[in-house]
């Protein structure tokens, strides 16, 4: 069968025993931070179930919020086990004894006898030597002879009988540590090393590229003009030109008499004034608390602003009426009472005869003790009046129960 290989792994990594506990340490360290972040995790979950954390819009039922419990009981389950297994990991390494210095080096055995060499075989004699002839032509290398055999290995000795080997002694018990020695001081630095030989000079590299062509350079003077066959005379010598002396300046004359003023133009007509697209508008509002039941309407008790004939309000009447066949932007903004226990889901809405008017609705949720901006309802928008009668505007109560309603506003302007 065959036997596993390791892996050459490279680079090889040296550490101390020390060095390795220290390490096991520390991921026991961040294994137990990761572990706390998933329980404050679990935690927040919890609470943003049953709503002291804010974000959830619709209460969870009973049987939600018993789902989400047994999700967290699961994962602190696993925790518990992982914290089971690092407890278990911790021990280990704080129980892990740390080895002492090295203890010195037994004595060496003693080396075994040499087998005995065999006898080396007696030499040829040698014969005499010839009188040295004349050198003669150096003739062609001959192809070099065959090798000769190797001659016989010499017999071996016979190997020493091998001492009795003594009974192990019995362990002495382990001595207490000795406590950690001072460091001693830094020795002194070591001269400086010679400086190496410096290398050769690397090769030449290639030739860069050839750089922009310079701007043109000045035109230089032009050069004398030869000779022509026919010779021109010298000109004569110009004459002296004599200027003469500048006469005084004249005295100013008097100034000229103003010119009459010219009468004024005739007045043009006056333009026709420009009709004001917004002067029919209204601001209504109810500043103190109004309780409204479900799907009624809540009263304006103050015409605050109220200009032109196409916007009508009667305080303190729910209907703002509209003229007909004309376009209005309205916006309104009210706060619901906040709640002392429990949440509430305040809902409001624009409708016109009626029927509300898409886009208009404005919902939130509200916890006990929230802030008041957090519950305010507001919404706008533009719309176009049908022909015929006026039409009712009201702002209406769509939430399920009877709610009280502060600091009521409602803006509509006519466009066109």
């Amino acid at each position: 069968m065959s036997q596993a290989n390791l892996p050459n792994i490279t680079p090889e990594i040296s550490i101390t025993l020390s060095d390795s506990l220290n390490l096991l340490l520390a991921s026991i360290a961040l294994e137990e931070l990761g572990l706390s972040h998933i329980i404050n995790a679990e935690a927040e979950k919890l609470q943003y179930a049953v709503g002291t954390l804010p974000g959830l819009t619709t209460p969870l039922s009973l049987s939600e919020i018993q789902l989400v419990n047994d999700s967290v009981r699961q994962t602190l389950m696993a925790a518990i086990k992982h914290e089971y297994i690092l407890n278990c990991k911790l021990q280990a390494v704080i129980e892990t004894p740390l080895r002492g210095a090295t203890g010195a080096s037994g004595v060496t055995g003693a080396t075994g006898l040499t087998g005995v060499t065999g006898a080396t075989g007696a030499a040829g004699a040698i014969g005499p030597t010839g009188a040295t002839g004349p050198t003669g032509n150096t003739g062609l290398t001959g192809e070099p002879g065959p090798t000769g055999s190797t001659g016989p290995v010499g017999a071996l000795g016979p190997a020493g009988a091998t001492g009795i080997t003594g009974p192990t002694g019995a362990t002495g018990p382990t001595g207490p540590t000795g406590a950690t020695g001072v460091t001693g001081s830094t020795g002194p630095t070591g001269p400086t090393g010679l400086t190496g030989v410096t290398g050769a000079i690397g090769a030449i590299g290639a030739l860069g590229p050839t750089g922009p062509t310079g701007a043109l350079g000045l035109t230089g003077p032009t050069g004398p003009t030869g000779v022509c066959p026919c010779v021109t005379g010298p000109t004569g010598p110009t004459g002296a030109s004599v200027t003469g002396a500048t006469g005084a300046t004249g005295a100013t004359g008097a100034a000229g008499v103003t010119g009459a003023t010219g009468d004024p133009g005739v007045t043009g007509p006056t333009g026709a004034t420009a009709v004001q697209i917004t002067a029919n508008n209204g601001f209504f509002r109810n500043p103190g608390f109004a309780s409204v039941a479900s799907g009624d309407a809540i009263p304006f008790t103050e015409n605050f602003t109220l200009n032109g004939t196409q916007i009508t309000h009667t305080p303190p009447s729910t209907d703002v009426l509209l003229a007909p066949d004309q376009t209005y932007y309205i916006a309104y903004r009210t706060k619901p009472e906040l709640p002392t226990a429990g949440t509430i889901t305040p809902e409001a809405a624009l409708q016109i005869n009626g029927v509300t008017i898409p886009g208009t609705n404005s919902q939130m949720q509200s916890l006990p003790g929230a802030p008041q901006a957090i519950t305010a309802l507001l919404s706008n928008t533009i719309i176009n009046t049908s022909s015929g009668a006026p039409s009712v505007l009201t702002l209406v109560n769509l939430e399920g129960v009877t709610r009280a309603f502060d600091q009521t506003t409602l803006t509509v302007i006519k466009l066109a």
